[in-house]
């Protein structure tokens, strides 16, 4: 059949593989979950999904060959020879296609890629009962009616492992059987299924089951009975594997029980469960009734001890396991530094938290603890208190210090001293002219740690805000500054001055900035300057306006 007048194929490639239009989900039609079987076994397919069309390298160079609706075997051959075997179409009109690849040492997936792995096929365009047998003249038939619809059987080698896509090319849901024969390869697995392994979790509450080949998921008995334990306080509640979420077999099974088991020996028996069979292998065949040996042993706890040693620059860490269950190996780490032993110790010299993590062991049981040990902050001594104060109005400081402060000691340049955290608003005596007072404070921390900030606080015997009447900007150190004085204790303030054609050539928010008798560098000429002042008393939330003049002379 030539499908290129058919069908209409969108390949695209995604993470290394090609996506279908519509994809494939169904486990069993993907190369990676593919049905494992045997050649003794009819394996029968009710319905085919509708998915695929993704691109398979394949012999026929006249045509684009996908993967349409398809369902995958896989398969291993344990003696060499050649693989017969048929497809019959639940519906004998069906079109059903297939191809083998031979995937030793390769993913199932690299079957989109790697035309190498090739082995035979059969895309014959004709409906009916299609496969590989002594009638067949060629490995590879392509696609187009009067083709032959049995290739030649291929010659399979012993312990290589293959995969064959079944390929529904008729878009129905009917499905097919599939049935080996006729040729002279072995793909029966000969190994008699039984138990390899069992290893119990630390925990005593699960005991992982290692078998020695693959066997059916589906044959699980989910409540465990396929198990018992024949010593021991336990029953099995659970049998699940982790490996039957993505394929149809398993070689490995996760048994739980329903309490701890006391670390001892103990054995595990597999027997016929409560779905009426023992597992299956992938042939049908029940493991043997069979006893295995296990061991649950002491578990580790990976708690430990620790004790934080401050100092006033650096602190230490001291930490401890207490060496329980034959624990013989320990890891620490600490901020990316590993530590061995049972104790040690780390300085640091920054505070916040700190992550301790153990991981300890012993021949058998591994167990990992992490501890956040929180350093405290260093204390720092600081306050606020203004800068420059009336003599008439309450002065305030205000204690910022951080770190686990334990006391406080005030000094305010004027022999008073208060231990008060914040002290309660005090005045200074008043004076004429100004007083330039050190205020100190230091703190302290429980471990006598101790540090100390001060500050300088000029106090002005005349508080009143003024404007002067005249200034001489010749910069001789006297009056060369037009501005407010003493306006320290004002808020929201605006100064403004303007000369004779009442054009505004200084303005200022922050009583510090001055006027300097220039506008844009250059100097103004001598005169009279009106000046307008706003503000709001800060102490009593009143607010004022001035306005007069003020002479520059030069």
């Amino acid at each position: 059949m030539n499908r290129a007048g058919i069908l209409a194929t969108i390949v695209a490639v995604f993470m290394g593989e090609i996506t279908a239009a519509q994809r494939c989900t169904q486990l069993g039609q993907n190369p990676q979950t593919a049905f494992p079987v045997c050649g003794i076994s009819v394996f029968s397919q009710t319905n085919v999904p509708i998915c695929g069309d993704r691109e398979i390298p394949a012999p026929c160079s006249n045509v684009t060959i996908t993967d349409k609706n398809p369902f995958w075997y896989r398969f291993t051959c344990y003696t060499s020879g050649t693989l017969g075997f048929k497809i019959t179409p639940a519906n004998l009109s069906d079109d059903y296609d297939w191809q083998i690849f031979d995937i030793t040492g390769e993913q199932p997936r690299a079957i989109y890629t790697d035309r190498s792995l090739f082995v035979a096929c059969n895309w014959s365009g004709e409906p009916g009962v299609t496969g590989a047998s002594a009638a067949g003249r060629s490995l590879s038939v392509c696609d187009g009616l009067g083709r032959p619809l049995f290739s030649a059987m291929p010659e399979l080698i012993a312990g290589h492992e293959y995969i064959m896509i079944v390929s529904h090319f008729t878009d129905s849901q009917s499905g097919y059987t599939l049935e080996f024969g006729g040729g002279t390869a072995d793909i029966t697995d000969p190994k008699v299924p039984q138990m390899q392994a069992a290893t119990a979790a630390c925990t005593g509450n699960q005991v992982s089951v290692k078998l020695n080949k693959e066997m059916k998921c589906a044959s699980i008995a989910s409540d465990g009975s396929d198990f018992s334990i024949s010593s021991g306080p336990a029953n099995i509640t659970n049998a699940v594997s982790p490996n039957c979420s993505e394929g149809f077999s398993t070689d490995t099974i996760v048994l739980t029980l329903d309490r701890v088991l006391e670390p001892g020996d103990y054995m595990l028996n597999v027997k016929p469960g409560s779905d009426g069979n023992s597992l299956l292998d992938n042939c049908d065949n029940n493991m043997p009734n069979g006893t295995i040996a296990f061991t649950v042993h002491q578990n580790v706890d990976g708690q430990f001890s620790y004790v934080l040693h401050e100092g006033c620059e650096r602190d230490t860490i001291e930490f401890a396991h207490d060496g329980a269950n034959g624990a013989h190996t320990w890891l620490w780490t600490l901020d990316a530094e590993n530590i061995s032993g049972q104790a040690g110790s780390k300085v640091y010299t920054s505070t916040g938290t700190k992550n301790v993590t153990l991981s300890v062991s012993n021949d058998f049981c591994t167990a990992v603890h992490t501890e956040a040990i929180s350093i405290p902050p260093k204390i720092d001594a600081k306050f606020s208190a203004p800068d420059i104060w009336c003599a008439n109005d309450n002065v305030t400081l205000l204690d910022n210090s951080a770190g686990n402060i334990t006391s406080w000691m005030w000094e305010f340049g004027n022999g008073s001293t208060t231990m008060q955290q914040n002290p309660e608003p005090f005045k200074y005596p008043k004076i004429e002219g100004e007083i330039n007072y050190r205020i100190r404070l230091t703190v302290s921390n429980a471990t006598g740690c101790t540090d100390t900030a001060s500050a300088n606080v000029i106090i002005v015997g005349n508080c009143n805000i003024l404007v002067p009447t005249a200034f001489t900007p010749n910069n001789d150190g006297k009056n060369d500054y037009l501005f407010p004085t003493n306006a320290f204790a004002a808020d929201n303030l605006v100064f403004r001055v303007y000369n004779r054609f009442g054009q505004i050539v200084f303005e200022s928010r922050d009583w510090r900035r001055r006027w300097d008798g220039n506008v844009n560098g250059q100097p103004q000429n001598s005169g009279t300057y009106a000046w307008s002042l706003s503000y709001t008393l800060r102490s009593t939330g009143r607010q004022y306006l001035f306005k007069g003049t003020t002479v520059l002379i030069r």
